[in-house]
């Protein structure tokens, strides 16, 4: 794989985000032999070796410290003690990825020995077809080879932008969560296809390829809101509300996450 040459990379987690890692990282033809998985939970870890082929390993196994960077995809409650464990075998050089939401850059580098470059990414589901957004902070003392490195495996997910760790918890609402707040409007158009009498499936092929169809329009074309709104005169929603709505949905998710940071710290 192009970029990551000679790299060992653990996957530790084999939930939904570490699911996505290991398809997206063996899609793009990331050598199996090159691949670790770390899961606790034996049926997870044997349907994921199955299914991407890497073999699991535990924290303890001599294997693991051979990576050169860990993907840590464990829930926010578990992260900081997998790093806590890790962290004693870590040496200069090694890259740590963080995808876990609530546990801000402050907490992951003061865990790791001097000299491991420690990253913080918003995982997003969409990631799972190659067309995420996925943002990323780098830690204080992230080396350039660090960033080329981390910024080579988002690329296998979709689009990573970089932000400050303390919008990260705004990301939930943007990116990480915002996907469920599209899919009413995809539902609701879909269903409104089975009414006009299309079969389900024509009808979800409609409505994706129109949702899909704006996004990019939206990213591909340098027009104002207003400038795209124009092609197509006739207003169908509130769309003030609607915006509104969005805007609301972001905040509310980001007010989560803070009381999630400040739960998780206070353990």
């Amino acid at each position: 794989m192009y970029g990551l040459q000679g790299k060992r990379i653990a996957v530790i987690g084999a939930g939904n985000i570490g699911r996505i890692l290991l398809e997206r990282l063996t899609f793009e033809g990331m050598p199996i032999e090159k691949l670790i998985l770390c899961e606790v939970d034996t049926v997870r870890a044997e349907r994921a070796s199955r299914r991407f082929g890497p073999r699991n390993c535990s924290l303890t196994d001599e294997a693991l410290y051979t990576s050169d960077i860990y993907l840590l995809a464990t829930p926010p409650k578990a992260i900081l003690e997998v790093l806590k464990t890790i962290s004693q075998r870590l040496r200069p050089g090694q890259v740590v990825v963080s995808f876990a939401a609530a546990i801000p850059m402050s907490r992951l580098e003061a865990l790791v020995p001097p000299g491991v470059s420690v990253a913080r990414v918003m995982p997003n589901a969409p990631s799972l077809v190659g067309k995420g957004m996925n943002p990323v902070a780098y830690g204080s003392s992230v080396s350039p080879e660090a960033r080329r490195l981390v910024k080579t495996i988002l690329q296998t997910l979709g689009r990573p932008t970089e932000i400050q760790d303390e919008q990260m918890n705004w990301c939930v609402g943007l990116t990480g969560a915002a996907m469920r707040s599209l899919l009413p409007a995809l539902e609701g158009m879909t269903q409104a296809g089975v009414v006009a009498g299309f079969v389900e499936e024509d009808a979800r092929g409609m409505a994706a390829q129109v949702m899909y169809g704006t996004a990019a329009l939206v990213a591909d074309r340098n027009l104002s809101f207003d400038e795209i709104k124009s092609l197509t005169p006739m207003e169908t929603v509130d769309e003030a509300a609607m915006r509104h709505l969005f805007v609301d949905a972001a905040g509310a998710a980001k007010e989560k996450m803070d009381r999630l940071q400040q739960k998780l710290e206070e353990l």
